[in-house]
Parts: C-alpha cells; structure tokens; sequence
C-alpha cells in the first residue's frame, strides 16, 4: 500500500505497543520502534479510511512521538527531537533518503464536522454480505433501501432498487452517484398515478467494486458532488494505491461467496501492480442467482439472474505535483422473470415473461494538481467523464382481454451523460479555507417503448410506438463556493461555514413525432425549459473537548422536475386507435420542489473509548409533486373522458425527528475486555403533510417507524477474527391516509419485529496468512417480517390476491452468507 492510499482499519482501545502492531499486520507495513519509548502509552480507537501517515499519526496523537518514512516503504517511531520535521534528508544508519511523516489528506476523506454523515467501508460491507442496495445499509436506522417486488406493477415494468429512503424522503429527491458523477433517475410507471412509483429503479453497481460508501442525511449542503433533497448516497470505488506501493509492485486477490438468501454465487478477482510511475488496477465481480426468498406462504417469483461488474484504473505521476487518472467502471445485469402472480383468466392466463438488462459503462479521466504557492488553489481535482446507462426490457404474455392476443412488449430507459468537474481547495491562511469548483454535464434522456399485439387466431401484428415522455436532452451548469472559518469560541476551537450553490438547467425536447402519437393537443404545450436557482448553507462547529465537537446547521435544497415528470406520457389511444379514453400525461409547467433543513447535533470522543453521533432534525419541504386527477378538458382533450392523471405542485412536508450512534470500547475501562465493544443505534422520524388543493392533512406516509440495533462485538487486536451479534428492532406502522396523492385505500398494517444476526471473521493462518474467511447468519430465529419502505403501499388484506401479494413481500427468514478470500 503506497503512503497516500487509504484503506479501512479497526483497531480498538489499547496499548500503544499493542495497536502499532495490529496496524502492521493490517497494513502490511514494517514498522520500527523502541520498546521503552511506547512503554505504558495507550492509544485511542482507530476506526475508518485513513492513509498509513494518517493512521500513525491518529495512534501517536499526543504522545510526543512521530513517524519517519524510509525509502523501503518501513516506518520508524522517535520523539521529536530525533526526526527531522517535514523535510528530505538522509538516515545516517542505512544511508537511505527519508522523510518525517505528515499526514496526506489529498485522498483521505474526512467527514464534515457538521451534519450526518455515516461511512461503510469495504470491510463492512464485507462482514454484512452486501451485495446489493438494501445490504449496505442493513443496519442505519433511518436508512432504509425500498425494494420494487417482482409482479408488483404493470407486466412493463421492471423489479428491484429504487434508491434509498432517508428520514421518510425517498425516490429521486435522494441523489446517488458514483465517484462524483450521478447515477441516472429512477423512471416512474408510465401508467401510474402515484410520483413513487417506479418502472426502472437506480440498480446500476456492484458494491463489491467500492473502497467506501458515504451517506449524507438530510438535505445536502453546499460542495462538490451531487446534491439530494433529502439526503445524498455517494459510491466511492477502490484504488490501485489500496494495493500497491511502497516496495510493494503487485498484488492478486481472489473471494468467492455464496449468500443462501437468493441462492447466489460471486467471485472476484482483483489485481494491481505497480512500475515506475504507474499504477493499474483491475476488480472483476461475476454473481449469478434466483429469485430471493420469502418467509411468507406464497411462492415469489422465479427470477434467473447474472450480473459482470469491471472497475479498472490506470494512475500516473507525471510529477510530483500532478497525477493523471483513467478509469473504466461497467456494470451489466441479465434477468429473467416469470410473472406467475399475474396469472388471470380475464387478462394473463399464463401469466407473464420478462427479460430485463441493465447496463452502464463510464470512462473517466481525473487530474490531481497541487502546485507549490499558487494564489488561486493549493489543490486542484478535475474530472472529465462519460456515462452511458440503460435498461431494457422484453416482456412476452399472452392476453385475452377482448381478444386473444400475444402481448410483446419492449420498453427502455436509457441515460447517457457526459461532463467535466472540477474542484479546488485555497488555505488562505491558518483560519481561513475556500472550497470552490464547477460542473458542467450534458445528458440525453430516452424512454422508447414498441408493442407487437399478434393476433392469435389470425397471425396479425398491430404495432404500438410510442415514447413514454419526450426525448430530452438537458445541460447542467453548477457553481459551488464554501468558506471555513476557524476561530476560538470562549476557548472552544470553532469552524464557521458559510456556502452557495448556483445551479441552471436548460431541457430541449426533441423527436416530438414519437411522443404525441394519439395525443396531439399535448404537442403545444411541450416547450423548451430553462430554470435557475440558488442555495446557500450555514453551519457552526464548536469542538467542546478535544474530539468531540457541537454542531448546528442549516441547508436550502432544490430539486427541479425530471423530464418524465415534465412530458411523461401514457394513454388508452395508443391501443384503440380512436374513440374515448384515459391518460397520464407531465406537465411542462412543474415548478422546483424546495427544502429549507435544520439540524443540530453531537459527534465524536466525548470520552475515552466512548464514540458518539447524534442529532435532532427539522425540515420543511414545498412544492412536492404529485399525480393529480384533472377535471374534464372537452377543449384541449375531448377525447379523454375516462380519467386524466397530471403531476401537479401540490404537496407541503415537514419532517423532524432524531438519531443517535454509539460505540463503546470495553477494554478503556478493563484490561481482560480489550477488544470486546458494544454498539447501539436508534432513530426516530416524524412527518406531516399538506394538499395546497384541498386543504387536507394527514401524517407523511413514507416516514419509516423508529427503528434501533443492539451489538456485541469481539475484534482481535491483531485482527485475526472477529465476531458480532447484532439484534435489530423495529416499530410497527400502517401507513396513514397520503392527503398528497389522494390514496385512502386502507393500507397494509407492518408490523414490527426483532431480529437477531451474527456474523464473523477470521483469518486462515492455518492455510494462508493471506486467507480470510467471513460469515453471517441473519434473522437467526427465522421471523417473519417486512420492511416498512417497501410493503407500506400494499392493500390490506381483504381479499386473497391482497393477501398474497404481502405473504410474497414478507422478507427471508433464516439465511446465511459465506465468502473466502485469498490474496498475494
């Protein structure tokens, strides 16, 4: 691992001499040190990403010790009078050139001391068996991954992710990206009425491919990256630094898993070397699956499954001062689905086929600069990058409505963007830090859709082409500017904060001749947009102890409308040909949903061995979007009699609530319990909503109940095994009446539940140094349950077709996940 990569550790409270080596056998790396110089010194917990220098210097911190690099990649620990500070000389005992180690924070991410922030390395990916989006965040209390089940829309539509739920906010109004660069919408049902629900979801990743996942609650303040609403997911990929440097040249790694949950498979192959001035990296994920199972009664779907990710990466020194980085990240999944709960004999007798393929490709090229007494910046990152993602899918079913027919059904969504950004930090001076930058991207938005109805008896094709909203090509322009103020606050060291973002997006509709098939009176209203705003954020930071800091914060987001919710389009027409019908048509006048968001809270080492996040939260949203039922239109849509559905501006939100993380380490306080540690987590959330057409109110439905998770752990110092028994709890909750999209169906009732999880891991020193094996057992005592997020819109069960559509929605009962990983 070269000096400026960073790489996850978990080193608890303990002696100095006892935590200097765990980092060596974690790291890789030799260190050299004085016995009778760490004698009875303890060290605090190291947790997280850091680079080696950073590590050493998070142990050493206040011992009056520091680190030398030499040139073999070795350390060695010495007071301060026996380095030589921040400058190249010579080791008079090897002759060998060194130089005193300060911490390199060009890559080393660091949480901002305001606002919640949760970081999920690799390592704890790797121990939760995280191989999709709700597996990476199993255990965030107010974070939660709404799944799409298989057959629970139109025969259309697709299955699967749609993005994250982060305190009762969800769907696009939480921004993912990967490595800065945005993931694509979630696109809606394009018959439904409900903003919420989703056709294609946002399963575009394998997290096997990341070094770090970094999730932002609440609304996103002012910087770099890609802003949220509610709250911002961020992918960060590995890197060949996380392997190769220092004396080190090359590497090969190899995992194999199998999780019972789906009945999957995964294997990785990671390789990195290292010449000269480069470095190259290549990670290869192959998995291959079914359907994933279901405590319930009724039998899910089939589902046959293979998904190939590749994340390579080529870096290179030009010179000191600058590094060059490309990086191809392609991702691609194949599924086949079988509808058999669509089975009726008035419609599908036979049910429904799908096969669905998502892909996405990204070549980007990144440049690291950090001129030496520049005036405008002390670093500057740029990125140039091209994304190109889409999904597919063909459904095949026969259909008997009226006729007999052969439905085959091809519908896409396909995202392609192109841009660059760039960012730049200037200290100007020792209180005082400007974070500025700038994005422009470009992307082209498509919706196609094609039907082939055969006639059975006949052989005769009636053809359906029709976009499902209008080709949109859209260019974004953002400025981003963030001062930090560092000043002392009645002896209390303090971080003032102040930024702006400033965004404009112009949308230019194209191919219109495809879009106003069998509804031309929408072609006048389908025009070009363009739309502006502004958002600053404040914060204070007062560090109350060394390492434990108060916070208070304030962010304005916006979110503009997304081109399917502007010129979004199905209607009866495209099937009849004539006569009167129905239709859910966008609606080009949308206006920007708003947020104005409050937090307050505490983060870090109160005490000694004790780690501790809180917060308390308020936010008030306007202008929530939402399908509104319009009255009859015989001027512009005479035809349209049956029901017409439009988006319309017409939801006011507030939520509030709060959260709290803890960790504490046994061992500060008894020798014999060093590594033993206990965690507790909990949330809770509340929200109200508002309809501004009719004056109705009622609570916020996608607020999740309160949720909280107990664990005992046991980590090696040396971290040669671990183990963890986690116990999860969650509220029960019946969704209440949504006044916003005017559902008051009655709602199923989830209850809540408890479960138990365990998982460990363990280094195979009997077989390899370098083999690790990890393993989890989750929902031990086999309960059945359900995930609010994901089943709160379920009809109650008063009929058998409502009951079994929650028996196919109840979550895994006793599953388990194995993997084995060797590496060289």
């Amino acid at each position: 691992m070269s000096a400026t990569a960073s790489k996850s550790y978990s080193i608890p409270v303990s002696s100095l001499a006892t935590a200097l080596q765990a980092l060596e056998q974690q790291s890789g790396q030799r260190i050299a040190v004085d016995k009778d110089l760490i004698k009875d010194r303890s060290s605090a917990r190291l947790e997280g990403s850091y680079t080696m220098e950073g590590a050493l210097s998070a142990l050493l911190a206040g011992s009056g010790l520091q680190a030398q690099r030499h040139a073999d990649g070795s350390y060695r620990i010495a007071t301060a009078s026996q380095t030589t500070q921040l400058s190249y000389g010579v080791n008079k005992e090897n002759g060998l050139p060194e130089i005193s180690v300060k911490a390199d924070k060009e890559h080393q991410y660091k949480p901002p001391r305001a606002g919640t922030t949760t970081i999920i390395s690799s390592d704890d990916l790797a121990k939760r068996g995280a191989s999709d989006a709700g597996g990476i965040v199993r255990y965030e209390p107010l974070v939660s991954a709404p799944m799409a089940a298989s057959g629970s829309g139109s025969v259309w539509d697709g299955a699967g992710n749609t993005g994250y739920n982060i305190r009762g906010i969800e769907g696009n109004r939480v921004s993912m990206d990967v490595d800065g660069i945005s993931l694509p919408d979630a696109a809606p049902k394009p018959d439904g009425s409900s903003l919420n629900a989703f056709g294609i979801g946002r399963d575009y990743y394998d997290p096997e491919t990341f070094r770090e996942v970094r999730i932002g609650s609440g609304t996103t303040a002012t910087g770099a990256g890609t802003p949220g609403l509610g709250g911002g997911v961020a992918f960060v990929t590995k890197s060949p630094d996380d392997y190769v440097g220092d004396g080190r040249d090359s590497y090969l790694g190899y995992k194999v898993g199998y999780n019972s949950v789906n009945s999957s498979t995964a294997q990785t192959l990671t390789g990195a070397v290292q010449s000269g001035n480069l470095q190259a990296l290549g990670v290869f994920v192959h998995r291959k699956g079914k359907e994933t199972e279901s405590k319930g009664d009724v039998a899910v779907n089939p589902d046959d499954w293979n998904s190939d990710a590749f994340l390579g990466k080529l870096n290179w020194t030009l010179t000191p001062e600058q590094k060059l980085g490309l990086t191809i990240d392609a991702y691609q999944r194949e599924n086949k689905r079988i509808f058999n709960n669509k089975q009726n004999t008035t419609t599908y007798p036979e049910g429904a086929r799908q096969d669905s393929n998502t892909k996405r490709t990204r070549v980007s090229l990144d440049h690291h600069y950090t001129p030496t007494g520049f005036a405008l910046f002390d670093t500057l990152d740029t990125r140039i990058y091209g994304q190109d993602a889409k999904v597919t899918d063909v459904t095949d079913a026969r259909y008997v409505f009226q006729q007999n027919y052969q439905r085959h059904i091809t519908t896409g969504y396909y995202n392609k963007s192109y841009g660059i950004a760039s960012d730049a930090v200037k200290q100007l001076d020792q209180a005082n830090k400007l974070v500025y930058g700038f994005s422009v991207e470009e992307t082209e938005t498509r919706r196609p859709w094609f039907e082939d109805h055969i006639v059975i008896a006949t052989g005769a094709h009636q053809y359906t082409m029709k976009n499902r909203m209008a080709d949109t090509d859209t260019t974004k322009l953002a400025l981003h500017v963030r001062d930090d103020v560092d000043f002392d606050l009645a002896g209390h060291k303090s971080t003032f904060s102040a930024g702006l973002r400033a965004e404009n997006r112009k949308q230019d509709p194209k191919n219109l001749a495809a879009y106003l098939i069998a509804v031309p009176s929408a072609s006048k209203e389908i025009k070009d947009q363009s739309d502006t705003y502004v958002t600053p954020s404040l914060s204070l930071a007062v560090e109350l102890t060394p390492g434990f800091d108060a916070y208070a914060q304030y962010s304005r987001g916006v979110r503009l409308p997304t081109a399917a919710e502007q010129t979004g389009t199905y209607d009866s027409f495209s099937y009849t040909g004539a006569g009167n019908g129905y239709a859910v048509l966008g609606n080009p006048n949308l206006q920007k949903e708003t947020s104005d968001a409050f937090e307050l809270g505490l983060k870090g080492t109160p005490a000694k061995g004790v780690h501790l996040r809180s917060a308390v939260f308020y936010t008030r949203y306007k202008n929530f979007i939402e399908y509104v039922a319009q009255p009859a239109d015989p001027v512009n849509y005479p035809t349209i009699t049956q029901g017409l559905f439009r988006p319309e501006n017409i939801g006011k939100v507030r939520t509030w609530g709060g959260e709290l993380s803890s960790q504490f380490e046994l061992g500060t306080w008894s020798a014999p319990l060093a590594g033993y540690s206990i965690g507790a987590a909990v949330g809770v959330s509340h929200g109200s909503a508002e309809n501004s057409l009719t004056g109705q109110s009622s609570g916020l439905a996608s607020i999740t109940p309160a949720k909280g998770s107990l664990s005992f752990a046991y980590d090696d110092v040396a971290q040669r095994f671990g183990l963890a028994l986690i116990a999860t709890h969650a509220d029960s909750k019946q969704a209440p009446n949504d006044v916003i999209s005017g559902v008051t169906t009655p709602r199923f009732a989830v209850p809540g539940y408890n479960i138990l999880d365990f998982t460990a891991y363990w280094t195979l020193g009997t077989i390899s140094k370098n083999a690790k094996l990890n393993v989890g057992i989750f929902n031990l005592t086999d309960k059945k349950y359900w995930d609010y997020a994901s089943s709160r819109g379920l009809t109650a069960g008063t009929t058998a077709a409502a009951r079994a559509d929650i028996e196919r929605q109840a979550l895994p009962g006793r599953n388990a996940y194995v993997s084995l990983s060797f590496n060289y």
